[in-house]
């Protein structure tokens, strides 16, 4: 090689390598692990750190015969690294037996599941909250997006609550033995026993749902029907999209019997047109099913009455699913489709109930508490809402009537504050602290900022929260900016707020004080 080549060819050299270091991670790059955590001050065990997802595709293969996921179940989330990332984490419960793990298409390092901590309970009916953790072949970039592939299979098994209830993938019995299918409800942590997942509702994505089930099953999920495709083998695939952003939680797998019905509403306040679907089980008396069906045809009605008060519906699909699942004993208000586990003699949709339902989703659904302890505002919001609907229908309990009621309350059901639930997972349904005393506060500020000014609080935080998440210092701003008051006024209002959701003890300020 002559001097003149040697040169140019060092030349080449050296530029690559320059080019080289400007695409490649700093050296001593500091990747560490992502938080197992997202330090919830009531479920600490679920969430995790180092990443945000963007996108689940959950692709089920599902028997309802035998309740089991088989081969060719699989999660993959696309997601988004916040740091340099040597593993991360996900929620996922032990009991589904992993087939793989991969990143960005190539094997994971290591992928192990073990309890999360801390302990939840000392009950050993109550489920302890797992995480599957993943260490990539390669270190993630800070900034970069990356997709997780989980394949797995297996029974997935019902989470048990603190306060004893039961949530996650549950086998739908009308009776014991008399089974058709999955019920899928996850409020707080359920989500975790069917799919991967960061299970923590700060952390929300659009979702894909495709279900392989029998042809003579309906599959539901959350948002729009994409597409049904007859696999030639007795199954068929269901595939369901929601592309607006959904907390893990909202998510359903339900799948069973159901008597379909599909259409259309206007939503009189936006202008936009909605699609609407219901599921009534088809094992269900006709008597039953019929006031099913009747109570299901009052959702354009009801979208209306909340859409006058909350703003415009805030998603494109809405509807409910009314199944035969007696033992659950909850409606959850599913993104796009609240669920209704009837009673013992069939399928039941509550008007009342499903008001509250739906005012969810806008409160709740849409915005979503920053962390489990701001639940007082998915319920406080949606409690008022039935309240208001019932006496909008000839309730003799007025609005303000609720608000005296619960104010004259006994000292001791004021002893937790809302916006703490003493840090006790077991409060997160107490029907007083977290659905009363929050509705009554909601009625308060409705007669001291005087209708309008409340509802335009209401279309504020649909605006500026919509597809996020709230917590308590955000509703406080959001509450002072529409309510017109100035100086000592407006610091009253804020200790009528802080009262309300912090003290343990009967609030002293009412509207009375305004």
């Amino acid at each position: 090689m002559g001097p003149d080549r040697l040169a140019a060819t060092s030349g080449l050299v050296a530029a690559l390598a320059a080019l080289a270091l400007a695409i490649a991670p700093a050296a001593g790059a500091a990747f560490e692990p992502g938080a197992e955590s997202a330090h919830d001050p009531i479920y600490p065990q679920v969430g995790n750190g180092g990443y945000d997802v963007l996108h689940y595709a959950i692709e089920l293969d599902y028997d309802p015969a035998s309740n089991r996921l088989g081969a060719g179940t699989r999660t993959t989330i696309t997601a988004r690294a916040t740091q340099d990332l040597s593993r991360f984490s996900l929620d996922f419960q032990r009991e589904l037996e992993l087939d793989s793990v991969t990143v960005d298409g190539v094997p994971a390092a290591r992928a192990a599941r073990r309890d999360a901590r801390p302990r939840l309970s000392r009950d050993p009916a109550v489920t302890q909250p797992a995480k599957l953790t993943v260490t990539p072949a390669a270190g993630i970039e800070r900034g970069a997006s990356f997709t997780v592939a989980v394949a797995y299979r297996g029974r997935p098994e019902p989470i048990v609550d603190p306060d004893g209830s039961s949530e996650g993938w549950l086998r739908a019995c009308s009776a014991p033995g008399d089974c058709d299918g999955s019920y899928t409800v996850n409020e707080p942590i359920g989500a975790q026993s069917w799919f991967p997942c960061n299970n923590h509702p700060s952390d929300k994505a659009s979702f894909e749902l495709a279900t392989t089930a029998p042809s003579a099953y309906t599959a539901i999920g959350a948002g729009a029907r994409v597409s049904r495709v007859d696999n030639g083998d007795g199954t068929a695939t269901t595939t369901w999209r929601e592309d607006a952003p959904m907390a893990p939680y909202l998510a359903t797998g339900t799948v069973g019997r159901f008597d379909v019905e599909t259409g259309a509403m206007t939503d009189r306040t936006g202008g936009a047109t909605i699609a609407t679907f219901t599921a009534i089980d088809s094992a269900g008396a006709p008597a039953r099913k019929e006031e099913a069906r009747r109570a299901a045809g009052r959702i354009p009605a009801l979208v209306n009455f909340l859409s006058r008060r909350l703003g415009p519906y805030p998603f494109g699909t809405v509807g409910v699913v009314a199944d035969w699942v007696p033992s659950v004993g909850y409606v959850l208000e599913n993104q796009t489709k609240p669920h209704f586990p009837g009673t013992r003699k069939g399928p039941y949709v509550g008007s009342s109930t499903l008001a509250h339902e739906l005012a969810h989703q806008w409160m709740g659904d849409s915005i979503s508490p920053a962390r489990w302890s701001a639940i007082w505002f998915n319920e406080g919001w949606a409690t008022l809402m039935e309240v208001t609907l019932d006496h909008a229908e000839g309730a003799r309990q007025t609005p303000r009537r609720y608000f005296r009621t619960v104010y004259r309350s006994a000292p001791r059901r004021w002893r937790i504050a809302p916006a703490r639930l003493d840090g006790d997972p077991r409060q997160l349904f107490n029907s007083f602290v977290v659905y009363n005393r929050p509705g009554a506060m909601l009625q308060g500020l409705r007669m001291i900022l005087g209708n309008d000014r409340f509802r335009a609080l209401a279309r504020d935080l649909a605006d500026r929260y919509a597809g996020g998440n709230i917590d308590r210092p955000g509703f406080l701003a959001a509450t002072k900016r529409a309510s017109g008051l100035r100086g000592r006024k407006l610091r009253r209002l804020g200790d009528y707020v802080r009262q309300w959701l912090l003290w343990e003890r009967r609030p002293r300020l009412t509207p009375a004080d305004f």
